[in-house]
């Protein structure tokens, strides 16, 4: 007998290591659809949270375009009292565990006041989070004033 025909009859040992590469192969890819799922969490309820601060930031907007039509100190006095100027003090709102903190910018734009038209107000909303790094999201817009 060859050795070539020995081989073919003398399959034993074979079906073991056939059986150790399949589970191995089976192994790494249930570990990286792991990794894939992990992340995807992840990415989902960082998602979750920049909705949740963008939602806070439409209401402090919101809340100030109620005074549409108001003088700008009118829109002043609003956000110094509802939403707050000063990163450092910040007003918070706490979420599901999560604490957001917000604040806003304001300037009166000095446009051509001379024709009449009422003039705007630029207002700058901020919200900070952290996910575990910090995160910050901004919304603009502009407010007609009387003044």
């Amino acid at each position: 007998m060859t050795f070539m025909q020995q081989l073919r009859t003398n399959k034993q040992g074979f079906l073991l290591v056939d059986a150790i590469i399949g589970v191995l192969v089976v192994a790494i890819g249930l570990a990286a659809l792991a990794a894939l799922y992990t992340y995807g969490i992840g990415v989902m309820v960082s998602a979750d949270r920049q909705e949740k601060a963008v939602q806070i930031a439409a209401e402090k907007i919101e809340l100030l375009k109620a005074a549409d039509g108001h003088s700008s100190s009118d829109i002043e006095d609003l956000m110094m009292d509802n939403i707050g100027t000063d990163p450092e003090k910040a007003k918070s709102v706490e979420i599901d565990d999560i604490k957001f903190y917000f604040w806003g910018t304001g300037r009166f734009l000095q446009d051509n006041n001379s024709t009449g038209v009422n003039q705007l107000y630029y207002v700058k909303v901020f919200v900070k989070w952290s996910d575990p790094r910090i995160q910050t999201i901004s919304l603009e817009t502009y407010i007609r004033t009387k003044d």
